[in-house]
């Protein structure tokens, strides 16, 4: 059976710098991957602040990556 990580991480449209990914889980399917990597996104922008995201363009990315089961 296929599972998917979440990659997320912390990119600055100013800079053009990220931080480095997060593993942010494994799930079940590409759909559970996905809607965590949605809500985890707001998230993530809800804890790094208005002034903070604003000031420094911030924005989160995510990616589900295929894992096999082990």
């Amino acid at each position: 059976m296929i599972k998917y990580v979440l990659i997320m991480k912390i990119c600055s449209a100013l800079s053009g710098n990220c931080l480095p990914e997060h593993n942010g889980g494994v799930h079940d399917s590409w759909y559970d991957c996905a809607a965590a990597g949605s809500l985890n996104t707001l998230n993530a922008m809800a804890e790094l602040g208005r002034e903070d995201v604003n000031n420094r363009k911030l924005f989160v990315t995510f990616k589900c990556d295929p894992v096999s089961d082990a």
